[in-house]
């Protein structure tokens, strides 16, 4: 005999259980969309402002220093809006070699002037690899949040113990939050304070952006969410334990990677060519990134098409040191322009720039080792990245 009702009543459960969840979701959601419009409203309302000013005044100091605030509240945007993606993982790291010991010493360093005399910062490099593929800025940014997390944890005396040692996964595991680590060779950074911990009802929402028990004057709720981010983004792993009143314990994992290809670079010759090709499907941004390319001393050609640059390509290639082009555009993509230029010409240089590009195309791109400049950049990045491709 069939059990309907027993069936009836676990479909009814599993309904109820996926109901909630969903709803989770979107108070998340709620929650995060609120805590980004009011950032970006309150952005927008000093770009809005400073712009105004300088059209009502004549004073050149006064439009400098409006400028200088216009520039650097647009950075604050661009650097909350890579915390977002960051969090989503839609932002892979920049994968470069970098030396986590080195980033770990002065962060540590700089950590114990910013932390209370009452708190204890205990730090020991015990992992034989000191060199990892990563983002230098991420990672920095990632030990900072995970230190003052545990600061505020702390209510007076109390002390922060971070650290790596040398992780080798011999089978898959399941970590806090449900994550399975996969087996592999790990650099395992650690956090650990004495601090008041937290609450199991809680624990589970911790890397949730914008969610936070600390009152306002104390954070957004944006730091561990940029960890989780951070994490996940150099395809690593998090595990957390925690018990009120015990303090709490962060691990993450680091897979170690032994090869990393670097990007392509001019060939140096006598007469080196001074022609840029620029390949933007937004005017407004090629014309501002064509005035930066020429300030530079460069001569360039620029296109809102990728198919006409392509095209001028195939009859001009000999006369163009390098290419800068934009990843997502319609009707042919920078990754896919930059194919067809590598058959006309196997050896041809291409700088990429984005605003925002799918992670398997950005993360593909990056193990080629191409070059990747994220918008919004600045003159000096662009000058800088340009300056790599001639060493």
């Amino acid at each position: 005999m069939r059990g309907y009702g027993l069936n009836d009543d676990a479909g009814r459960e599993e309904v109820s259980i996926n109901a909630e969840n969903h709803n989770e979701k979107m108070a998340a959601l709620g929650q995060l969309s609120g805590g980004i419009a009011h950032d970006y409203n309150n952005h927008l309302m000093s770009i809005i402002g400073n712009a105004t000013m300088i059209m009502k005044t004549k004073d050149l100091d006064k439009i400098y220093d409006y400028s200088e605030r216009i520039i650097h509240i647009s950075q604050s945007a661009a650097e909350l809006t890579k915390k977002i993606l960051m969090f989503s993982k839609k932002k892979p790291c920049t994968a470069k070699p970098v030396n986590l010991k080195k980033i770990m010493d002065n962060t540590c360093k700089m950590m114990e002037f910013i932390l209370s005399k009452e708190i204890d910062l205990v730090y020991s490099y015990d992992a034989n690899v000191e060199v990892i593929v990563g983002d230098e800025s991420q990672l920095e940014c990632m030990l900072v949040n995970m230190i003052l997390n545990s600061k505020d944890a702390i209510t007076n005396n109390g002390t922060i113990k971070i650290g790596t040692m040398d992780t080798v996964v011999f089978s898959e595991m399941t970590l806090s939050h449900d994550v399975k680590i996969k087996p592999g060779h790990y650099i395992q950074i650690y956090v650990e304070d004495n601090g008041s911990g937290i609450n199991d009802d809680i624990l589970h929402r911790i890397f949730e952006p914008y969610f936070t028990t600390k009152t306002k004057s104390k954070g957004t709720g944006l730091g561990l969410s940029v960890v989780f981010g951070t994490v996940k983004s150099h395809s690593g792993y998090l595990n957390v334990a925690s018990s009120p009143g015990q303090g709490t314990r962060f691990e993450i994992f680091i897979p170690i990677h032994k090869k990393h290809c670097m990007p392509d670079k001019i060939k140096t010759t006598e007469e080196r060519n001074n022609t840029v090709m620029l390949v933007d499907d937004e005017v407004s941004v090629l014309d501002i990134e064509a005035e930066m390319l020429e300030d530079l001393g460069y001569d360039v050609v620029k296109f809102s098409s990728s198919p006409e640059a392509l095209k001028y390509y195939e009859n001009n290639y000999k006369e163009i040191a390098f290419s800068v082009v934009d990843i997502v555009m319609p009707e042919l993509g920078g990754k896919e322009l930059y194919e067809k230029m590598t058959i006309i010409n196997e050896e041809a240089v291409v700088v990429f720039i984005t605003g925002f590009a799918q992670e398997a195309e950005y993360e593909e791109l990056m193990r080629r080792g191409s070059m990747i400049i994220e918008k919004p950049f600045t003159y000096e990045v662009l000058s800088e990245k340009i300056a790599q491709l001639y060493l």
